[in-house]
């Protein structure tokens, strides 16, 4: 969710497609977390259908991006410590402020400063690691690094030892995801894509994914459903019962899969400046950082219920929906901007 951009085009080269790609990204966030808890329950198949289609890529699609834009870093480059600790202590507040409103709301104050338990502080403390593993491999060949990330990914769902704690799994599981993102350069991926016949292939690939999408809804259900806990990237293989020993695979096919959605989107969303849309995508942390709040009073005032008893299932599906894409604007307001934007500001001392 890093706004520095890596080699800055002039003002004529403003590449304006990465903010639209962020936008859709921070939306399909708050849209996941906003249907997740319904997941848990019996029926709501539609919305766990959205779900395990959100997750196969809008995580993946955020970490490739932030690696993106992280800014180059080579032999000279001071180990980036102010940027560290400016995501660590975003991750902090953040986690202070949800169980100041987990109180508020009557639930018990879920809080522990040394451990990253949670679905959604992980991200900060994972872009912190991240951030530092970039530094620590800087002197590496990037080809030995790349693989080497990948078989610790592929491999990590084997580890008895790596789960929610510390976001170790979700950590070695994406970290190969922003490693990529973090290799290549904004301004030559938008042009070498920006090509008739990579907007066609694009455009057939995402027919492929959709028409797969709908069959395994409609016919294989059951197997369509498994797949969450590859996609979340937190579970061990054993998620797979009895096909845990297939993990391997199945987490290629989500690396695969993700960055494959990924290229496709830069393919084909516009790189227009879309006013208010575009400018979202430079505020995605602050929006990242306060929506969970809201999303905790939604369902302790068991918000979804009351429109779902006023409207029926798929309405009440789509209008909640459509509240999460309201959510995204709302804490895009300036207001929403503390305390990111002052916690960020100790990045810049580096």
């Amino acid at each position: 969710m890093s706004t520095e951009v890596k080699k800055i085009p002039n003002a004529k080269e403003r590449i304006y497609l990465y903010d639209n790609i962020k936008c859709l990204a921070i939306v399909l966030v708050v849209i996941g977390h906003a249907i997740n808890y319904m997941t848990d329950f019996d029926g709501y198949t539609l919305e766990k259908a959205l779900y395990v289609m959100i997750y196969s890529f809008h995580m993946p699609l955020f970490l490739f991006v932030s690696g993106l834009f992280l800014k180059p870093m080579n032999d000279e480059t001071k180990f980036p410590k102010y940027k560290i600790l400016a995501f660590v202590l975003i991750g902090l507040v953040l986690r202070m402020i949800t169980a100041v409103v987990r109180m508020f709301t009557g639930l018990p104050p879920v809080y522990a400063t040394f451990e990253i338990y949670d679905t959604y502080t992980w991200f900060m403390w994972a872009m912190a690691v991240f951030t530092a593993l970039v530094w620590a491999f800087r002197k590496f060949d990037k080809k030995y690094v790349m693989l080497f990330a990948v078989l610790i990914g592929v491999m990590a769902g084997f580890d008895s030892n790596l789960g929610d704690e510390f976001a170790l799994m979700r950590i070695a599981v994406f970290f190969p995801v922003f490693l990529l993102g973090y290799y290549l350069d904004p301004v030559d991926l938008y042009r070498f894509l920006n090509r008739r016949k990579f907007k066609i292939i694009a455009a057939a690939f995402f027919a492929a994914c959709l028409a797969a999408f709908l069959f395994l809804l409609f016919f294989h259900r059951d197997f369509l459903f498994s797949l969450r806990p590859i996609f979340t990237g937190r579970n061990r293989y054993t998620a797979l019962d009895e096909r845990s020993l297939f993990g391997p695979l199945y987490r290629i096919f989500a690396y695969l899969l993700s960055i494959g959605i990924t290229l496709a989107l830069i393919c084909l969303l516009p790189n227009k400046n879309l006013g208010y849309v575009s400018g979202i995508g430079a505020k995605t942390l602050q929006i990242y950082f306060w929506h969970k709040s809201f999303l905790i009073v939604f369902e302790e005032i068991h918000l979804y219920d009351h429109i779902e008893n006023l409207t029926g299932g798929i309405i009440a599906t789509v209008i909640y929906i459509l509240i999460a894409v309201g959510l995204v604007f709302l804490c895009s307001l300036p207001i929403f901007s503390f305390p990111t934007k002052q916690l960020l500001a100790v990045a810049k001392k580096q």
